[in-house]
């Protein structure tokens, strides 16, 4: 019984150990900040996965000037009339 006390009071031990070092390592990165210009400089990055944005692109893809008219072909497919109706479709979502 005092070997198994022994051994579990050494294992409590060195996990108390671990998390101390843990714990101040941590926190010493939180004060210091010395890793932060990197990180952000890595999440700028085109590789990055943590990047969810894109360039904005100089031209506007909705400057087409050229008006629709139906019936029209697209892919093979003829499309009779325009599915969508109301006027203002963004007001509606």
């Amino acid at each position: 019984m005092d070997t198994l006390l022994t051994i579990i009071g050494v294992l409590g031990v060195g996990a108390l150990l671990i998390s101390a070092w843990v714990f101040v390592a941590a926190a010493k990165r939180y004060v210091s900040g010395d890793d932060l210009e990197a990180e952000m400089a890595a999440m700028e990055s085109d590789l990055s996965p943590y990047r969810h944005w894109a360039n904005r692109s100089t031209n506007d893809r909705r400057q087409n000037r050229e008006a629709i008219v139906f019936p029209i072909t697209i892919n093979g497919v003829v499309i009779e009339h325009d599915r969508r109706r109301n006027l203002d479709r963004r007001r509606a979502a």
